[in-house]
């Protein structure tokens, strides 16, 4: 595994980032609009977001998450954990998460 890419997995939170309280989600299938009212801007998630942003409440345990991906798709957990680390950037970036899970 490249460095950069070993060190995404080992910078995981140890529980999930908290969806920022302001957030408003709306339900679509499976995919879902957030709008993030201090932006002004609406986003809509593909169904690989919207289910780790359902996971994002500030106590799930990371390890939770990936066991969960883990046993529904059959990747291994290191593909699992690089899909999760470039999730959590992702919804850090668009301001939906409270804080930047990844240093």
């Amino acid at each position: 595994m490249a460095p950069c890419r070993l060190r995404a997995v080992n910078e995981l939170p140890t529980v999930m980032p908290r969806k920022r309280a302001d957030a408003m989600v709306a339900d679509f299938d499976t995919e879902l609009v957030v709008l993030v009212p201090e932006a002004r801007l609406a986003h809509l998630l593909d169904e690989g977001l919207s289910l780790v942003l359902d996971s994002c409440d500030g106590v799930t345990p990371t390890a939770a998450v990936i066991t969960e991906v883990v046993d529904a798709t059959g990747e291994s957990e290191s593909q699992v954990a690089l899909w999760l680390a470039d999730c959590l950037r992702q919804l850090a970036d668009l301001g939906i998460v409270e804080a930047p899970p990844l240093s």
